[in-house]
C-alpha cells in the first residue's frame, strides 16, 4: 500500500539562551507542501472540504475539555500568541517575537502591529491580557489547568505582554500555541457574548455557518496578515463520526481531506493505489490508554495496576481492530521521542497467569473498573468491549459507561473512574508528561513525588539537553513501572486527500498529536 510517512521525530527541546529574543517575524509554515504544486497553482477562489471524526460542540476555546477534539474547528477563527508548524516547531503568530527573563520564569511577547479581530478591533496587549487571564481562571475556563503554571499576565505597553510563571517555563511559548490559549475579542467578552455558540477571533477565517453537531463553513477574512494561512476562499469542516460514512464521502468526492483512522487502512488501499488519491502518516506520538485513577481504593497498590496491564492482549487488539496499524506501547514517551526508555522493552507482555498471581498476592478479588468511553466513537467502542472481556478472564469486572465527548474527560477527572481515550502528545515531552499526569483533568490522583520532581525539573532552562532527556526518561519509566495507565497502543495520525490538496502533509499539530491543522492547506486549480 502506498502511504507516505513522516520521519520518526525526536521531539525538540525548546531551550536555548533565555536572554535572547526569538526574532522570527513571518508566521510559521511555508504554506507549501513539498509534494504538491507551487503557489501559482493554488485556486484561491476554491472551497476546501475537510472531514473530521467529531462534530463541532462547545465553540468557546477556553471551555474545551479536550482541545484535541475542538482544535480543528477553532483554529481557523482564533489566533494565539504562537503556532506550532511542521516539525514540530514553535513559531510566531500574534507575537512576532519573545524574550525570556534571566531566571526563565517570565516571557515578554512583542505583538505584531497588523492583526485585528474580525470586527476591526486591534489585537493589542490589553486584549491579550484579558483573554489569557480568562483562559487561566478556573471559574471561567474548563481548560485553565493547561495554564496552571501562569501566575500573572501583564500589559507592559500596547505591544508587549509579560507572562509570569511559578517555575522556569522554557515550554511557555509552546503551551500558548494551543487553542486553549486562544485570544478572544475583548468586545465579545465585555458584551457577554455566548461563545459556546458564537465565535469572536482574529484568525484567517470568519464563520459563515455554524451547525453544531454537524459542520462549520468559514469564509476568508479579508486583510488577514498571513494570506498563506487562508489559501481557499471557503473552508468547510464536517464532523462525520461513522468511519464508513466518512470514507464514502471521500470516495465520492464530497470531501477533499479526511482523517483516516488506523482501522480504515485496508478500506483505503484501493483508493490510495490510484494516482488521484494520497495518504500521509505522521510520526506516532500519542497512544490509546485506559486512563486510571490511581487513588481509587482497589487500584492504589501498583501491583494491581501492573496486573491489569499483564491482562491485556495488545497484539490481539491491534490485529483484530486496528489492522496492525497501532503498535503496542508500555510507557508514555514513545519510540523516537526524547526520553523514550529502550530498557523498558515489552514491560507488559500478555500474561493472564501473571496477572492472576499478582492479584492473588495483593488479595484483590473484588475489583470493579468503571470504564468511561466516548459514545459513538470508533475504535474506542470496540476496544472497550475487548478490554472488558480480557479483564474478565483475570477476575476483574468492567462496567462500560458511554458518555458524550464533552462529558467523558470531565467525569473521569472527578475520580473513581477510568477512561479509554488517547493520551495526548505535545511539542515537548515535558508538556506531554505534565498535561497527562500532573493535571487533575486527566489524572485525578497525583502521581509520586519522584515523578513530579523529574517533570518539574525538566522545565528548567538552565540544565543541558542531556540532563533534560534523562529526566524525561526517568518520569516515563516511573509511569510505566508504577502502571499509571493501562497502556494499549500508539496511534498513527493519518490523513487521506485528493491530488488537488496542498499542505495535508504539513499539518503542524499532527506532528505530535492526532489532529491536523487546516491552516496552510489549499486546493490547486
Amino acid at each position: 500500500m502506498r502511504i507516505r510517512k513522516g520521519l520518526s521525530a525526536s521531539v525538540r527541546v525548546l531551550a536555548g539562551a533565555l536572554a535572547v529574543a526569538v526574532t522570527v517575524t513571518a508566521c510559521g509554515g511555508s504554506g507549501e507542501s513539498a509534494s504538491t504544486a507551487s503557489a501559482g497553482d493554488i485556486d484561491r477562489g476554491a472551497t476546501l472540504r475537510m472531514a473530521w471524526t467529531l462534530a463541532p460542540g462547545n465553540l468557546d476555546p477556553h471551555q474545551s475539555g479536550n482541545y484535541q477534539v475542538d482544535f480543528n474547528y477553532l483554529s481557523p477563527v482564533y489566533d494565539r500568541l504562537t503556532v506550532v508548524v511542521n516539525g514540530p516547531e514553535v513559531e510566531p503568530m500574534l507575537a512576532e517575537s519573545w524574550a525570556y527573563s534571566p531566571d526563565g520564569k517570565s516571557v515578554d511577547f512583542t505583538l505584531r502591529t497588523d492583526a485585528t479581530f474580525h470586527d476591526g478591533t486591534p489585537v493589542n496587549a490589553a486584549a491579550v491580557v484579558k483573554s489569557l487571564n480568562r483562559a487561566r481562571d478556573p471559574q471561567q475556563a474548563k481548560s485553565a489547568g493547561t495554564l496552571a503554571m501562569v501566575t500573572d499576565v501583564q500589559e507592559i505597553d500596547d505591544r508587549t505582554v509579560r507572562v509570569i510563571a511559578n517555575r522556569p517555563a522554557v515550554d511557555l511559548p509552546a503551551v500558548l500555541s494551543s487553542t486553549t490559549a486562544a485570544i478572544i475579542n475583548p468586545v465579545a467578552l465585555d458584551s457577554k457574548v455566548d461563545l459556546s455558540v458564537e465565535m469572536a477571533g482574529s484568525g484567517p477565517y470568519v464563520p459563515e455557518q455554524i451547525r453544531r453537531g454537524d459542520r462549520i463553513v468559514y469564509k476568508r477574512y479579508d486583510g488577514y496578515w498571513d494570506p498563506e494561512a487562508q489559501k481557499s476562499e471557503t473552508l468547510e469542516i464536517i464532523g462525520i463520526g461513522d468511519d464508513n460514512a466518512r470514507l464514502n464521502a471521500f470516495r465520492s468526492g464530497q470531501i477533499d481531506v479526511m482523517l483516516a483512522k488506523a482501522g480504515q487502512t485496508d478500506d483505503l488501499e484501493p483508493l490510495v493505489a490510484q494516482s488521484q488519491f494520497d495518504m500521509f502518516a505522521y510520526p506516532v506520538a500519542q497512544f490509546y490508554a485506559v486512563q486510571l485513577d490511581i487513588g481509587q481504593p482497589e487500584l492504589q497498590d501498583p501491583r494491581v495496576r501492573r496486573a491489569l496491564n499483564f491482562a491485556i492482549d495488545r497484539e490481539g487488539i491491534n490485529a483484530a481492530l486496528l489492522n496492525g496499524q497501532c503498535q503496542p506501547v508500555y510507557q508514555p514517551i514513545l519510540e523516537g521521542v526524547d526520553g523514550h526508555n529502550e530498557t523498558v522493552g515489552e514491560a507488559y507482555s500478555y500474561d493472564p497467569a501473571k496477572a492472576r498471581r499478582l492479584l492473588d498476592e495483593v488479595g484483590a478479588d473484588d475489583i470493579t473498573l468503571r470504564l468511561i468511553t466516548v459514545a459513538g466513537v470508533s475504535p474506542q467502542q470496540e476496544m472497550a468491549t475487548a478490554i472488558q472481556a480480557q479483564l474478565a478472564e483475570v477476575g476483574v469486572k468492567v462496567e462500560l459507561v458511554p458518555l458524550p465527548t464533552s462529558d467523558a474527560q470531565l467525569r473521569m477527572s472527578e475520580g473513581g473512574s477510568a477512561l479509554l481515550n488517547p493520551r495526548l502528545a505535545y511539542p515537548t515531552p515535558a508538556q506531554s508528561l505534565q498535561t497527562n499526569y500532573l493535571t487533575k483533568l486527566r489524572f485525578p490522583t497525583a502521581p509520586s513525588q519522584e515523578f513530579q520532581d523529574a517533570v518539574t525539573k525538566s522545565f528548567d532552562p538552565n540544565i543541558g539537553d542531556a540532563e533534560r532527556t534523562e529526566l524525561y526518561s526517568k518520569a516515563s519509566t516511573i509511569a510505566s513501572t508504577d502502571a499509571y495507565d493501562l497502556f494499549i497502543c500508539g496511534i498513527p495520525t493519518q490523513v487521506a486527500y485528493t491530488d488537488k490538496v496542498v499542505g495535508a502533509d504539513e499539518g503542524g499539530q499532527a506532528d505530535f498529536t492526532g489532529i491536523v491543522d487546516p491552516r496552510y492547506m489549499g486546493v490547486t486549480s
